[in-house]
């Protein structure tokens, strides 16, 4: 079958959407279960309960079948929080859908722009009740300031953090133009007037500043970033045309940042908040799952979910160069990624939620280095470090330090990988856990004594996708489909223990690992080393056991010294003091490009990002 171009698969997207909304066509409502409150003084936890019900009204508006049904819906979750006071301010249910409540009326409601009438007058008014109340305390024109914060004070967490001024400048462009809210004034005295003009200055400041200084604090997560990105496609839509601009932009620079670094919708690269069980799999039903489904048919249909209903009806559409990176995995060929990331900062008071003005947001500081993202992208693997310098957790905001991820993803069906980490104490979150040194196919990583509730380093390594290990004189050899891996620890060994354990979630439910294997090591500061290489380099899997067992390592007092499969010479201090070095030159974490790859690329604080492959190119000039 003749591949199809890049324009092909992007004119697919509105024939894609259709079918997934089209496949639940007459489908009766599925409330999700309210639960109860995550923790004391808390709102009930009912985000799956309102995307269930977003979910419902979507499809039924978007297919014009149901509509009193649809409007009956919206007023039920309106009125749940008119009853429920709490659970407007509760940071884990209401800011979670209030942005798709205001897209629906701007495409359906009396002045929609799609199909005006399909939500009636009455719904509207009802609907856009509990926004108001949330609107009302939890903007300000303090916290849409950019002179000082230059956008890098965050409430909350990132993608909190964008879910909240989204639902903030959605009520104001709304409710500036309605009699019964035109004249009512805010929490802090302002007006609706006053607030949508300053979310729209904030707004293409933050945007500015992401391809200036660094795009995901919270750097790719999946689940993350994609509730982040949600809300942008209002300003997309919605949006006076520099804003439109702006968020098309910003856009434009996620799906690039995404697309260089996946294997058919698998994630690589060094991360961050990627908790419990999601450092060890993809989940292929959320998280940029249905985005990639929708804009590049990688992956399979999803079900309609009330997380994804904003992309799903939205006009933005990504750029031809980037379903081109997307999709041609084999075509991008051998290349790394370097990428600046924030994360060096001031902690702030991160909840209660938002409404909470006295309250210090996270302060993140952007004048020095940190962290650089380094990853060795091959059409058969994806190995990834953030490699951060050894400082103390008071250093970081914890957004950045949290749950951060290194290892290798393998292409192939199985979500395969080796995931070299410090488990967290309770399975679930761990604070400024490793540091590392990576250089092409090669990486060595160690625990750090700085580091917040962690247990020991482990080495996970998947049963799916891999052969079974194979230990020969310490290094542990494993096979995937297209690459060969090996790992050895540098001093005391290791125990092997089943890979699959329990992780307890925030609404009590609980969880396993996939299968796999664990090497646990010994020495609690042991570095560990893995290497990987692609089978097309070498003539067969003993040829590449006898170059990893060919690599000298030495110590040089708490120098580890290290000639990689690659012929690069690592150093690293297991001591913490010495920045490491590769092939004699310090790691660079401030490096002049703030995204450097054959694909994207942009100097530190320009805002001119390019991205190209081939004859494709779009410069994006925020």
């Amino acid at each position: 079958m003749k591949r199809q171009t890049p324009e092909a698969i992007l004119a697919g997207f509105e024939k894609r959407v259709d079918a997934m909304f089209r496949a639940e066509s007459g489908n009766p409502l599925v409330r999700a279960k309210k639960q109860k409150p995550l923790g004391p003084e808390r709102g009930n936890y009912v985000r799956a309960y309102s995307y269930s019900i977003m979910a419902f009204a979507a499809r039924c508006l978007y297919l014009g079948e149901m509509l009193d049904e649809a409007n009956a819906a919206l007023i039920e979750n309106a009125q749940h929080y008119l009853d429920n006071p709490r659970d407007i301010n509760d940071r884990d249910s209401f800011h979670w859908h209030a942005e798709i409540v205001m897209r629906l009326i701007e495409m359906y409601g009396t002045n929609g722009t799609e199909h005006p009438g399909r939500i009636t007058k009455e719904t509207e008014a009802l609907a856009l009740k509990p926004v108001w109340l949330y609107a009302k305390m939890c903007s300000w024109l303090s916290k849409a300031e950019v002179k000082d914060s230059q956008t890098w004070h965050i409430y909350g967490s990132e993608n909190h953090h964008a879910m909240d001024f989204t639902v903030n400048w959605h009520f104001s462009k709304l409710a500036r133009n309605l009699s019964e809210y035109r004249n009512l004034k805010f929490d802090d005295g302002a007006t609706a007037e006053d607030h949508y003009r300053a979310w729209n200055e904030y707004f293409i400041a933050y945007c500015r500043e992401r391809a200036r200084k660094s795009l995901c604090i919270e750097m790719m997560s999946d689940g993350y970033n994609a509730t982040l990105i949600r809300g942008f496609y209002n300003f997309y839509d919605f949006g006076d045309p520099p804003v439109q601009r702006s968020a098309g932009m910003f856009l434009d620079l996620y799906f690039a940042y995404w697309a260089e670094e996946q294997i058919g919708g698998h994630m690589g690269g060094g991360g961050a908040r990627r908790k419990g069980e999601k450092a060890f799999y993809q989940n292929r039903d959320h998280g940029n799952a249905p985005l990639a489904w929708f804009y590049f048919a990688i992956g399979k249909q999803p079900t309609v979910n009330g997380h994804d209903v904003n992309a799903a009806l939205s006009a933005y559409r990504p750029p031809t160069v980037v379903a081109d990176i997307a999709r041609d995995v084999k075509g991008r060929g051998r290349y790394e990624v370097r990428q600046r990331t924030q994360g060096l900062g001031r902690q702030g008071h991160s909840f209660p939620m938002v409404a909470v003005a006295s309250k210090t947001p996270n302060q993140l500081r952007t004048d020095g280095g940190g962290i650089l993202r380094y990853s060795f992208c091959d059409p058969a693997f994806i190995l990834g470090t953030p490699m951060t310098e050894a400082r103390p957790m008071s250093d970081w905001v914890a957004i950045s330090a949290q749950n951060r991820w290194q290892g290798v993803i393998f292409a192939g069906e199985d979500d395969a990988r080796i995931v070299p980490l410090v488990r967290p104490e309770d399975n679930k979150v761990v604070l400024n856990a490793q540091w590392s040194v990576q250089s092409k196919g090669s990486l060595i990583t160690q625990k750090l004594k700085y580091h917040k509730g962690g247990a020991e380093m482990n080495v996970w390594i998947s049963e799916k996708g891999l052969s079974a290990p194979v230990e020969k004189d310490g290094v542990v050899f494993v096979e995937a489909e297209g690459a060969w891996a090996a790992i050895r620890v540098s001093d005391g060994g290791f125990t092997w223990k089943d890979g699959s354990y329990t992780v307890k979630a925030e609404d009590g439910s609980t969880r396993k690992t996939p299968p796999g294997r664990i090497m646990a090591l010994k020495g609690e500061y042991a570095p560990v080393i893995l290497e990987v290489m692609a089978k097309s380099d070498l003539d067969s899997f003993d040829t590449f056991k006898a170059k990893v067992k060919g690599c000298e390592m030495s110590m040089d007092g708490a120098i580890l010294r290290y000639t990689t499969i690659y012929s690069d010479l690592l150093t690293f201090d297991t001591s913490f003091e010495k920045t490491p070095t590769i092939n004699g030159k310090p790691v660079n974490y401030a490096p002049k490009k703030v995204f450097e790859s054959p694909f994207l690329n942009a100097d530190y604080n320009s805002g001119i990002v390019t991205i190209s492959k081939g004859k494709r190119k779009k410069v994006l000039e925020f």
